[in-house]
């Protein structure tokens, strides 16, 4: 499929047949949620686990989704998981003790539907959150970390509407999603951690139409997808976590135009968001030596940095927009005291701040709009005493609303 075939070519070393037999076989199929089996091939005895994702992808907003809020970071079926179209976020579990996936579609606490997508092989196979089909409903690819297996599963609400095996890819490449040719159809971005090089597939659905190897980067270099110059194209932002060099790729398809950005030193992370709501890539930057944090709006390769408040290192961030005005806000956890605060952002600036009822350190938060209204929810999660329960945000305020007895999962689910 590639120029050069041996650059992601699966190792059919001892050790690879060895991978091979150690997977496990799959204790339940796709069989139990799928409604239309794709004639592209079966996954019958293929182990499937997903892991939780970790990279967002910024693309143009959506067309056809019934969420108001216009940002695509918090719209997006490729970013946020949304499996049958209707603009509310909806919630994947994973038990850790059987393996199994469980998919449930929302309507604020309520479970308007669920389905069991099987028990999973969960040491050896991730996922990503994508929309291979552009039909504004979250798809997955999967990957097998010990064999290099690549399946994409198209979904339909609770259902397998299709899916199709890829080529093997040797397993020392990841895997990241974007969209490099801005047909709002996901495409797959792979780099190899050992030896740096760097590949992008074009997909149309569960096809391949272009396959194209990039040019090799430093061991050294991390790759975030971005949309710096916001014209729906994915870009990518390479940073080197020990110099604290950054670089960006501008991406128009498999083509590549580089530009180096100022460097950061290695106690600065990144979290990714749309500040200003301009559709373009925006970095927070936090430092966690000193609890500074700036942010960095972007236009293309011209940078607008503003400073904001200091917060100590218990304090993290997640990005969401509780007032719907398409500018993404941050919300602030601090794991050891349970307390809790919003920032409603302008670009850099912070145009109102305050502070949300504390709760248990013990909780975990994950953000979504669970009830479609355009501003980003809060759902709590109890791992010990699965008393979860839902903040609805309407800017500062929050209106609690526990998830009913009946739906509580016990200890061993865990979500995103």
């Amino acid at each position: 499929m590639f120029e050069n075939k041996s650059a992601l070519s699966l190792d059919t070393s001892s050790w690879a047949k060895e991978s091979l037999e150690k997977t496990e076989v799959l204790t339940t199929s796709l069989n139990t949620s799928t409604a239309n089996r794709s004639s592209a091939g079966t996954l019958e005895n293929e182990p499937l686990f997903p892991q939780m994702p970790t990279d967002s992808l910024p693309t143009l907003p959506p067309v056809g989704s019934s969420n108001p809020n216009p940002n695509p970071y918090l719209t997006s079926a490729a970013i946020v998981p949304d499996f049958n179209g209707d603009g509310k976020t909806d919630k994947m579990w994973v038990n850790v003790q059987t393996g199994e996936i469980l998919v449930r579609l929302m309507n604020g606490t309520q479970i308007v539907e669920q389905a069991s997508l099987g028990q999973y092989d969960l040491k050896t196979w991730s996922y990503k959150t994508a929309d291979f089909n552009s039909d504004n409903k979250t798809d997955f690819l999967l990957r097998n970390e010990q064999t290099g297996e690549n399946v994409v599963v198209l979904m339909d609400g609770t259902k397998v509407a299709s899916f199709l095996t890829l080529d093997r890819v040797d397993p020392g490449w990841s895997a990241n999603i974007g969209d490099f040719n801005g047909d709002r159809k996901t495409d797959i971005f792979w780099h190899n951690g050992q030896t740096g090089q760097n590949a992008i597939w074009q997909m149309d659905g569960t096809t391949v139409t272009s396959a194209t190897i990039l040019e090799t980067t430093d061991v050294a270099l991390t790759a975030t997808i971005v949309d710096f110059d916001g014209n729906g194209k994915s870009d990518i932002f390479w940073r080197n976590n020990t110099s604290g060099e950054n670089t960006a790729w501008f991406m128009d398809g498999s083509e590549a135009t580089k530009y180096d950005l100022q460097a950061q030193d290695a106690s600065w992370t990144t979290t990714l968001g749309d500040f200003n709501g301009d559709y373009k890539t925006d970095i927070l930057w936090r430092n966690t030596a000193s609890g500074e944090n700036k942010i960095w709006t972007m236009n293309g390769v011209f940078v607008t940095e503003g400073t904001v408040n200091t917060l100590g290192a218990d304090w993290n961030a997640k990005i969401g927009d509780f007032n719907s005005d398409g500018k993404t806000d941050i919300f602030w956890h601090n794991a050891t005291t349970g307390e809790n605060t919003a920032w409603l952002m302008d670009g850099t600036n912070v145009s109102s701040e305050a502070f949300l009822p504390s709760n248990s350190p013990g909780l975990t938060a994950s953000l979504g709009d669970f009830n479609g209204d355009g501003k980003t929810d809060v759902y709590w999660r109890d791992q010990q005493g699965s008393a979860d329960k839902i903040w609805n945000m309407d800017g500062t305020l929050a209106t609690e609303a526990a998830i009913a007895d009946a739906d509580k999962l016990t200890p061993e689910w865990y979500t995103a």
